[in-house]
């Protein structure tokens, strides 16, 4: 099945708009998982197996942050593992790898030849400002999710994406438009939207398919709200997928670990369903 349904499906029949961020930060790491013996890619790979039996019943998607696999001299190796064992241990939940890459033809094709060959992911964010020649090569893998940066959460992505252009549109609208009107010729695209921007919600829903899944970043740590859920999700109620990393990861909780991140799963589950009030 194509990544893009997996979301859905998810969706559908495990009734969540959770996804659930495998970023793990050596730092952070529950002390019970640091003092085991071993090296950091044991112990990361220990603890993220922990987190992934903990919220496979509540997640319609994972998202690895690559950065803190590349932290570690096997990251790698890990990384590959992670993704080996959420296919083996929770078929139908795709992981799509968070690397925002985004250059020339024959580097993207190397891009494609890592990620998706040697690692096996089943998607990946990109950045599409060189053009074309970012998306061009990714259109043709229908099965996989490639996620676009259009207009994300953090502050300081307005000084790029708000510029005015000539049509009055900004920067990032005319993004979407090239998202859904150029790119998306295999129905395998997802924007990426922040929930911190502002943007005009009713009127942004209008631009994107029923059947393109949308990414709703910055809620949780990044001090994003739940307000815009309802009126981006598409007529069945469904269709957008909100990721948490820190605030599942990592709970301020008096619970066992692994218990600690279920509850926290759990919560962020119903959070937002409550919030887009249809599941």
């Amino acid at each position: 099945m194509r990544a893009n349904d997996q979301i859905f499906a998810r969706m559908r029949s495990h009734g969540t708009l959770l996804c659930v961020g495998l970023d793990p930060d050596r730092h952070k790491l529950p002390i019970e998982v640091l003092e085991k013996p071993g090296t950091d890619e044991e112990k990361v790979f220990d603890f993220l197996q922990g987190v992934i039996d903990a919220t496979g019943a509540y997640v319609c998607a994972y998202k690895a942050q690559k950065a803190f696999f590349d932290l570690l001299p096997g990251g790698h190796d890990v990384l590959k593992e992670i993704v080996h064992y959420v296919h083996q241990k929770q078929p139908g939940v795709p992981i799509i790898i968070d690397c925002k890459i985004g250059d020339i033809y024959n580097t993207m094709e190397a891009y494609i030849e890592n990620l998706f060959g040697s690692i096996q992911a089943d998607g990946i964010v990109v950045n599409p400002y060189m053009g074309d020649d970012v998306i061009v090569p990714l259109i043709k893998l229908a099965d996989k999710a490639i996620v676009v940066l259009v207009k994300t959460s953090n502050a300081s992505g307005s000084i790029v994406q708000d510029i005015v252009l000539s049509d009055g549109r900004l920067l990032w609208q005319y993004l979407l438009d090239l998202l859904v009107n150029h790119w998306n010729k295999n129905d395998n695209m997802i924007p990426v939207l922040s929930s911190i921007s502002g943007l005009d919600v009713m009127k942004t829903r209008l631009l994107i398919p029923n059947t393109m899944p949308i990414l709703l970043a910055g809620v949780g740590a990044q001090g994003g709200n739940y307000d815009d859920l309802p009126n981006l999700l598409n007529s069945e109620g469904v269709g957008v997928f909100v990721n948490s990393s820190r605030n599942i990861l990592y709970p301020a909780s008096s619970e066992p670990w692994r218990a600690a991140i279920a509850t926290a799963a759990v919560e962020m589950k119903e959070t937002l369903n409550q919030a887009g009030r249809t599941l």
